[in-house]
């Protein structure tokens, strides 16, 4: 049996406020070329659309990373959750566990990704996986022997993804944390949580749907 610790709420009583429809409307128009659907777009996106001239940075390293030559879909959500676990980010473990359930994720997989101490009883790559992310969120590094398993596992391509995608769910847990991102309480999650999250401000169709 796991023992859970599943990141649910913010401590901290000051936020940063979510912007003004009417703000980040042409920040998102612009950078999709189509209508900013405000009851669909999460509010990390909104959130991001905040920052204005950051926001088309930050959402093509999303899609890179969520698209076809990013990393294993099952594997990004085990190291999105285990980040989440690691920095107690509400916000990343509600959104990228209902991601993790879509891609196929099991619930007793999901579990073990919130559990106290090393990740087991699941398959050895997310073993691995985990191990990474937990390795990378405290010591800010790996160790000779975790990198030498990515390495034989995955090879040096993916390897540097892994390790890119990894650091990059360290920054949007910190940062989500950082603003206190609102957690989304609306049916917006299984609408716009399908595969990508960045997919969704505008309305999506076929199978590129957000």
């Amino acid at each position: 049996m796991f023992q859970l610790n599943i990141p649910t709420t913010y401590a901290a009583k000051v936020t940063v406020p979510l912007p003004d429809d009417d703000v980040i409307r042409p920040v998102i128009e612009a950078y999709y070329g189509a209508p900013y659907q405000p009851d669909m777009t999460l509010n990390v996106v909104k959130m991001f659309a905040g920052t204005g001239a950051h926001f088309a940075g930050v959402i093509d390293t999303v899609n890179a990373i969520f698209g076809p030559e990013g990393i294993n879909p099952k594997h990004r959500q085990t190291c999105m959750m285990r980040v989440a676990k690691g920095l107690n980010a509400p916000y990343e473990w509600q959104i990228h566990s209902a991601i993790g359930r879509n891609v196929g994720l099991s619930e007793g997989e999901i579990a073990a990704f919130a559990s106290h101490g090393p990740v087991t009883g699941v398959g050895s790559d997310y073993v691995l996986l985990c191990r990474a992310c937990d390795e990378l969120t405290d010591a800010k590094t790996l160790t000779d022997d975790t990198l030498s398993e990515l390495l034989a596992m995955f090879g040096e391509e993916s390897t540097r993804k892994y390790i890119f995608s990894i650091s990059i769910f360290i920054f949007m847990g910190v940062w989500l944390n950082g603003c206190r991102v609102p957690l989304e309480t609306t049916d917006k999650i299984d609408k716009t949580t399908r595969s990508n999250p960045a997919g969704s401000a505008v309305k999506q169709t076929g199978a590129g749907e957000g």
